[in-house]
């Protein structure tokens, strides 16, 4: 992991709070672009992964990916307001695809009894294809035989679709990729039973549900048994600890740093800050910093500007005409 030194800070007058961004200081190789995480709802341990979505690539890099600003940024426009929460992956096709993004677990059941509810869209986006639908990477869902048709579904590649999907519907595009193991995940989750609901349901993947034999009436279907989202959200590329002697440290998951305290620090205060990479647990980087506290007013500055400038300076600043 890189790093660089994170310059001492100073609290302002009357502030018993400091806010500082993380991001720039630490870097995991690998990782250019926009990174958002995703909690799920999948049974078993490891259910978080981490994608990078394809906005600020680093051409150099081998094997770099195309750009895709618009869809990177359409994407990230529903992670923002949160439309994501909660979302289910309603289609399975082992082998082929995991699709989501379009439909919500309802708060509460709606009025016809559904326990399901539409994700709202917004404006469609321009197709910008170019990238292999290859394995790990997430594609836009689209209508077929209109390219420019996507807007909140998205899929994720269980396999190499580039014989398919790069050229069907001048080719689906491929604007984020999976991070780590993160696969690992999705593979378990391809693993679902999948049943027929009918509609756009007719491929649903479920979990911890067993259906009844053959002309038995099925179980009750719960929210639990649906595959869903619980949060999306940006993330840094590294995941933070810090301390900070007499403060309260809060680091947001996009790395913005806040420092509390309860009383202004009367001496400087070391901060540490411990960062570990999304990618691997044993790669660490540790950095500490001062925060120095607010500079006392020692009351010496208006007999200074009298001394200097004359009665006429006390109270305001003025200008020298020549």
């Amino acid at each position: 992991m890189k790093t660089k030194p994170i310059r001492d800070q100073r609290l302002g007058n009357n502030s018993l709070s400091l806010k500082l961004d993380l991001t720039p200081y630490f870097d995991v190789d690998g990782i250019t672009g926009s990174v958002v995480r995703l909690q799920t709802n999948a049974a078993g341990p490891g259910n978080v992964v981490f994608v990078e979505l394809f906005d600020k690539l680093d051409p150099k890099q081998p094997g770099a990916k195309r750009t895709t600003p618009l869809t990177a940024a359409n994407f990230l426009s529903y992670v923002d307001r949160g439309d994501y929460n909660g979302t289910i992956f309603h289609r399975l096709v082992k082998g082929f695809v995991l699709q989501g993004g379009g439909v919500a677990l309802a708060k509460r059941t709606t009025p016809n009894g559904s326990m399901i509810t539409d994700v709202r869209q917004g404006p469609t986006v321009l197709n910008e294809p170019g990238n292999g639908n290859i394995r790990g990477t997430l594609a836009m869902a689209k209508l077929g035989g209109d390219p420019n048709s996507a807007t909140n579904q998205f899929f994720v590649n269980l396999a190499d679709n580039r014989a398919n999907l790069d050229k069907q519907n001048s080719g689906f595009t491929a604007f984020a990729q999976v991070l780590g193991k993160g696969m690992a995940l999705f593979d378990r989750l391809a693993k679902s039973l999948i049943a027929n609901a009918g509609g756009m349901f007719n491929e649903l993947p479920l979990q911890n549900f067993t259906p009844a034999a053959s002309g038995a009436k099925q179980p009750e279907l719960k929210q639990s048994n649906l595959l869903a989202i619980t949060q999306a959200e940006r993330s840094d590329e590294v995941i933070y600890r810090v301390s900070a002697a007499g403060a309260k440290a809060v680091v947001a998951g996009d790395g913005q740093l806040q420092l509390s305290w309860n009383q202004a620090p009367t001496r400087p205060v070391t901060v540490t800050v411990e960062a570990t990479s999304i990618l691997d647990n044993t790669d660490k980087a540790s950095l500490s910093f001062l925060v120095q506290p607010a500079l006392a007013d020692s009351g010496a500055d208006t007999s200074l500007k009298r001394l200097l400038l004359g009665p006429s300076a006390v109270g305001g600043v003025h200008s020298l005409v020549s």
